[in-house]
């Protein structure tokens, strides 16, 4: 989970990523690292999950799921937050 969350990190300093989400599995679980650099605030995201954090750094863990679920989970409920203003 420390390397997800080192990856999470990494990918914002690709060219126009606002946000990052890196899904592992552990031990059953699913753990996602969330992280920003701009003005997406994360924390809410993962809220929605059980979650939390801060603005630019949070987290969640999932049971019952695969990784693939988890990916998709992940970009319905930020699909859904754009819509609703949330985001």
């Amino acid at each position: 989970t420390v390397v997800a969350a080192q990856a999470a990190n990494e990918m914002l300093n690709i060219n126009g990523v606002k946000a990052s989400f890196v899904v592992t599995e552990y031990n059953g679980k699913i753990y996602i690292s969330a992280r920003s650099a701009e003005d997406v605030n994360v924390q809410l995201i993962m809220e929605r999950f059980g979650g939390g954090g801060h603005l630019n750094t949070a987290g969640a863990q999932l049971e019952d799921c695969t990784i693939s679920e988890a990916k998709r989970i992940i970009k319905e409920t930020v699909i859904e937050m754009i819509k609703e203003g949330d985001l």
